[in-house]
């Protein structure tokens, strides 16, 4: 990739054209402009951002602006290949098209078009285009390894492995684990916090309380299914009891009726008649006899009728008594036969309660029923998710090992290659830090993530990390384009050598011009006057590095777009 000119479809706008080589976008930074007016106003990050709009980014805010919104931008950029330069073109709005040599294409398709500047096979997710445009074409600057704030670590790690020469699939294996991680750990955050139900038995005792009621629904539902709804089962409930009621007095009944004719056959046999009249007469005369009295015939008479009167009042009391059996006996018998009915009745009413159930009683069995099946579903999904976590955290240490395995190995393959660029970072870092041990550290974390780490020994400070951003994206663009794995250009904006002394500013700008004739490269700087004097004092030669027009953060024309609209 080459990029020749850039500019916008307002008339404004200052076109800027490009060459081989390193270019220098020069603001020049005038007396006339004041304290209120922006560093930035003359337009140098804003080349940044549209020229990374251009190649299918996102825009940026800054760009929004209404007086912005009925304009496009256009870059007439040669692709690899191509026999003539292309004209890309993109509206402010809307930002879904994009006008390649004339021809409308969408923003995805010309991603897809730029994506083979990179050599990117289309089976690949990450690195995007976009992500590998934010370091070639970088606007920021708070983190070496990142292109944006809330980039992830593997992210990163798969970006600049990319640029070094590793295997993207290899390398999205950490995506995966990442993903398979903060899976598992929003799963027992939410069952922490409850909102899948409160899980407070651990998988075996959930698993013991899932058989317990399974089986006390199987033995429930089977149940059911033997008996069958009567709807006048409390009718039959009813009666049964009132045959046992009936059955109970006529047992009390019986019982009364057995002692009365026992009674009744006891007293029969004591008031039996006695002796004749006339033969007890005799017998008492011949007992006074014995003692010498001789009873008067009157007296025998009269006792003779007394007698005869007592046996005629037992005859009668037998005759009673005979009666009175007779009737007990009866009532007996017939008491026996009832109970005998109402024991039958009784009989096939309770075999009719005994097959057969309640509609409550049903109703209320199948709302056990119910309740169970819903205690089953929800021990089920406990357990479920109980054994999702387990079953995740086993695959996540398995991916875990195999994901740090595959990159250990391909840091091995690459070993001859990944010593070059730790050499070239070391020895280009040395051209500006005499004084400083400078190291490029290139491993393999446990959750198989290239950690690539630019260091600098010293203090933190923002110019370090300044140097460290230059020496890495140098490196990863130097070793890219080697390889085939990135278009032959590198923009860096003026807020990277912001916190850097003159000297180092100087440093850089000297590799850069350098690297960009040995490996054929373009290298876009834009960059200050003020700074580019000083830096010229420490030894940077400009020579014809600066392009045409230089603009100015004094006046209303002199920035970028012509015009001032922030």
């Amino acid at each position: 990739m080459f990029l020749h000119k850039l500019g916008s479809s307002d008339a404004r706008f200052k076109q800027l054209q490009f060459h081989d080589g390193m270019n220098i976008l020069l603001a020049d930074k005038t007396t006339e402009s004041t304290s209120g007016d922006s560093r930035n106003g003359s337009g140098k990050t804003s080349f940044i951002r549209i020229l990374r709009y251009i190649l299918g980014g996102s825009i940026d805010d800054s760009l929004k602006a209404d007086l912005l919104s009925k304009h496009s931008f256009w870059a007439e950029i040669e692709l690899d290949g191509a026999a003539e330069p292309s004209r890309a073109q993109r509206p402010v709005s809307p930002r879904t098209k994009v006008y390649v040599n004339g021809s409308e294409t969408s923003v995805d398709d010309w991603k897809r078009e730029l994506s083979k500047l990179f050599g990117l096979p289309e089976s690949i997710r990450r690195p995007t285009v976009g992500q590998l445009f934010g370091q070639l074409v970088r606007d920021y600057f708070s983190d070496p390894l990142k292109t944006y704030r809330v980039e992830s670590d593997w992210e990163s790690g798969t970006r600049i492995g990319f640029f070094l020469g590793f295997s993207p699939e290899i390398l999205a294996k950490a995506g995966e684990v990442t993903a398979l991680e903060k899976n598992r750990k929003a799963l027992n955050k939410a069952i922490s916090d409850g909102a899948l139900g409160a899980i407070a038995l651990s998988e075996p005792e959930l698993r013991a309380r899932l058989a317990q009621t399974r089986e006390k629904r199987s033995r429930l539902e089977s149940n059911l299914s033997g008996f069958r709804v009567d709807e006048q089962y409390a009718d039959h409930q009813a009666e049964a009891n009132r045959l046992t009621h009936a059955i109970r007095d006529l047992n009390d009944e019986g019982l009364s009726l057995e002692r009365r004719k026992r009674d009744l056959e006891l007293a029969m046999t004591e008031e039996r008649p006695a002796v004749a009249g006339a033969e007890l007469a005799k017998q008492l005369e011949s007992m006074y006899a014995e003692i010498g009295i001789v009873l008067p015939e009157t007296t025998t008479r009269r006792f003779s009728e007394v007698a005869e009167f007592h046996a005629s009042v037992v005859r009668n009391r037998q005759m009673y008594l005979q009666a009175e059996l007779l009737a007990v006996s009866q009532r007996l018998a017939e008491a026996r036969s009832e109970r005998q009915a109402l024991d039958q009745r009784r009989a096939a009413v309770m075999n009719l309660l005994n097959e057969s159930m309640a509609l409550e009683t049903f109703r209320s069995a199948e709302r056990e029923l119910t309740e169970l099946d819903a205690l089953v579903a929800d021990l089920e999904r406990k357990l479920e998710l109980v054994q999702s976590v387990s079953d995740t955290g086993l695959r996540l240490r398995a991916m875990m090992s195999e994901a740090e395995a595959n990159v250990r190995t391909e840091i091995a393959d690459r070993e001859l290659p990944l010593e070059e660029a730790i050499v070239l970072f070391q020895r280009l870092g040395e051209e500006i830090y005499n004084d400083r041990n400078v190291s490029l550290l290139i491993e393999a974390t446990r959750k198989g993530i290239l950690k690539v780490v630019p260091k600098i020994d010293g203090d933190a400070s923002a110019g370090i990390l300044g140097v460290k951003i230059f020496l890495l994206d140098m490196v990863c663009a130097a070793t890219a384009i080697q390889i085939g794995r990135a278009p032959r250009i590198l923009v860096h904006d003026s807020q990277l050598f912001d916190s850097m002394d003159d000297r180092q500013i100087a440093s850089c700008l000297n590799i850069g011009a350098r690297l960009a004739d040995q490996v054929g490269f373009q290298y876009v700087v834009t960059l200050n006057s003020d700074r580019l004097a000083a830096a010229e004092i420490e030894g940077f030669d400009r020579r014809d590095y600066v392009i045409e027009p230089v603009l100015t953060d004094a006046g209303e024309e002199g920035g970028l777009f012509g015009f001032r609209f922030i």
